[in-house]
């Protein structure tokens, strides 16, 4: 698979993850682009950037066996956090004060200490 795409879907891979993790970038992300609906957004972008691809081999020799067992612990908090999240997710200032937003932003800062160390 072309190295270009793998270096592409690593670092949006990695930019989600801060982005997930990050109440600060949220926000401003929703202050510039006032149109969008960042809480919804942050759901399909894990979900593109990983759930649509995980399983593609190219996509797993993109990052080390360590690295894919992070992305895939992050995942199943991810996958429980969708489950408790209503289906019409809540604005993104409303978002970021509940249970949920708490543990999903916990889960991806503690992904990318661990991708970090790897």
């Amino acid at each position: 698979m072309n190295n270009q795409l793998c270096e592409n879907y690593r670092k949006e891979t990695f930019d989600t993850l801060k982005l997930i993790s990050s109440k600060t970038e949220q926000l401003d992300y929703q202050n510039k682009v006032p149109i969008a609906h960042v809480s919804a957004e942050l759901f399909c972008s894990w979900e593109s950037c990983y759930q649509d691809v995980k399983n593609r081999d190219w996509y797993q020799s993109t990052f080390s066996k360590e690295e894919f067992e992070v992305l895939n612990r992050f995942d199943e908090i991810f996958e429980q956090v969708c489950s408790e999240t209503e289906q019409d997710v809540p604005y993104i200032t409303e978002f970021i004060q509940t249970k949920q937003w708490l543990t999903l932003s916990k889960a991806a800062k503690l992904a990318l200490l661990e991708l970090t160390a790897t």
